[in-house]
């Protein structure tokens, strides 16, 4: 299959440049029509902001993070953008104000310090005896609920997962009944198997 770099090109159309059609050869979207988020008709950014969005900068306020880290997040989710032209600077990026809203709704609170109510991964392992690995299988079993916080920092602001300390404890009061349950089964089968022995 020949390689859609090595052709040559040639302007055809409203605007922007296209490759010529050859046999056996599929180019991809973003090397017919430019750059994402420019016009399609003309290749070029487009010269007003959208009625639908928002620059980078009010993003990046809304979800409460620096601009190029909203950029990185919004590009994750693939939020559709426009770029428009801007006099003696790069283009700007404005982007979907919908999304970005249900982004925020669904973005972690952000606490400077967790409530007492609520306890840490570590605390919940250690009063519930079992590693990270089980306390996971738990959340995924909806035996105990995670809560997300932004929780912050000296060095930064860090997505940490909380649980309610009441249901942790809950859950470990069922789990030792359980435990004991099952030792009482054992033991009272040991010693059933124990007398019907002796009695041969």
């Amino acid at each position: 299959m020949v390689s859609s770099r090595l052709l040559p090109r040639t302007l055809r159309g409203v605007g922007g440049v296209r490759l010529i059609d050859m046999p056996g050869v599929i180019y991809p979207e973003s090397m017919i029509h430019g750059r994402k988020g420019t016009d399609r008709a003309s290749g070029k950014p487009y010269a007003m902001p959208p009625p639908w969005g928002i620059s980078s900068r009010q993003a990046a306020e809304q979800l409460g993070i620096s601009v190029r880290a909203a950029r990185s997040v919004l590009n994750k989710h693939k939020v559709k953008y426009h770029l428009v032209a801007q006099r003696g600077s790069p283009p700007c990026m404005y982007w979907d104000k919908r999304v970005v809203s249900r982004l925020v709704a669904k973005r972690a609170p952000l606490v400077c310090k967790i409530p007492e109510k609520f306890c840490s991964a570590g605390e919940a392992c250690v009063i519930l005896q079992v590693s990270r690995t089980s306390l996971v299988r738990y959340v995924q079993m909806k035996l105990v609920k995670e809560y997300k916080m932004r929780h912050v920092r000296e060095t930064g602001v860090r997505v940490e997962s909380h649980y309610l300390r009441a249901e942790v404890r809950q859950l470990a009061a069922r789990r030792r009944a359980a435990k004991a349950r099952a030792e009482q089964v054992r033991l009272a089968r040991l010693q059933q198997r124990w007398q019907e022995t002796g009695i041969r």
